[in-house]
């Protein structure tokens, strides 16, 4: 190539890279689309609905919550994986998507390990083991000791197959030596739905979901899992509590994008969802409903995913579950 040649296209290599640095200097310049890979109504959307509010509040430009349901939440995910990496798509990720997915499915259509650009983690919270009032037991332990006396006869439900309340309610089957019989549903109202009607037994639920029904009386709250109660309903014991170990299983929700978003939008996108999720009324909203706000740097989620990949993968093969 001549020096002439050579100096165009070095001058269209600085163009370019000139407008993509203008590109992202200008962020958001159109709306931004965060994926709920859960239905309306959930745990997950109630949280990206709120994100997506602080976000139009901060930019001063839109930011819509897109539903894109199925498969445990892998479609919506799988969706994100496979956009642009401009910063105008992302995704409300979780531990049952990111973490428990990869031992699960055979075919997963993305890797959680190498596939997003991690931003922030959002909140952790425990799950709840519920039951409908017709279930003659008042605590886990009667639970577990009437599942005995009916085997394979007594059901819960998850809000999908794959979904850390599947693994969750697995758990459960696994330190009480019990067989309660798993029946998905595709999220988390369709669960609490088939549970207010009787329709199965028990539910494992985020405590935000189980909280008005326990307070109404149409479900009654057995325990929650983990090592600690929730400041929500304090006067709900744990699981280790009342002597069932192996049960630390904590929901947590994070904010993704495609792999390969430019590292200023990153920065932006972390800094602006940090304020919101540190904001009064956006720590004081989830922590009545059980969710508490936690953030994160993009490293130390990135760090979290490959961490209970692994646990999680143990917990999959340990209970025998795999839904491909």
């Amino acid at each position: 190539m001549t020096k002439a040649g050579l100096a165009a296209l070095a001058l269209v290599l600085a163009l370019g890279a000139a407008s993509g640095a203008d590109a992202q200097q200008g962020y958001p310049e159109k709306t931004i689309r965060v994926v709920s890979p859960f239905p309306a109504g959930g745990a997950a959307d109630t949280l990206a609905r709120a994100l997506a509010q602080k976000l139009t509040e901060s930019f001063g430009r839109p930011a819509v919550v897109e539903n894109r349901v199925g498969a445990g939440g892998t479609i919506g995910t799988d969706v994100v994986a496979k956009s642009a990496p401009d910063g105008y798509t992302l995704l409300l990720g979780n531990v049952s998507t990111l973490a428990i997915a990869p031992s699960l499915y055979t075919k997963l259509p993305y890797d959680p390990a190498q596939d997003f650009s991690t931003i922030t983690l959002v909140g952790k919270s425990p799950l709840v083991f519920a039951v409908h009032p017709s279930v003659p037991a008042k605590t886990l332990k009667e639970l577990i000791a009437l599942a005995r006396d009916r085997p394979g006869k007594m059901t819960f439900g998850s809000s999908g197959a794959g979904s850390i309340t599947h693994l969750t309610g697995e758990l459960l089957n696994v330190a009480g030596k019990v067989n309660i019989t798993h029946v998905p549903y595709k999220g988390s109202p369709p669960v609490i739905q088939a549970m207010l009607s009787g329709e199965v037994d028990m539910g494992v639920l985020q405590v935000v979901e189980a909280l008005p029904h326990h307070r109404s009386g149409r479900l009654r709250a057995l325990a929650v899992s983990g090592a600690q109660r929730s400041t929500a309903i304090p006067e709900i014991p744990h699981a280790a509590e009342v002597g069932l170990r192996g049960l630390e299983s904590t929901t947590w929700y994070c904010v993704v994008g495609p792999r390969g978003v430019p590292q200023p939008i990153v920065k932006t996108l972390h800094a602006t969802l940090t304020k919101a999720i540190t904001s009064a009324d956006f720590t004081k909203r989830f922590i009545a409903d059980g969710v508490i706000p936690e953030t994160s740097t993009p490293e130390e989620l990135a760090k979290l995913v490959r961490s209970d990949i692994q646990r999680w993968g143990e917990v999959a093969k340990r209970s025998g579950v795999k839904l491909d």
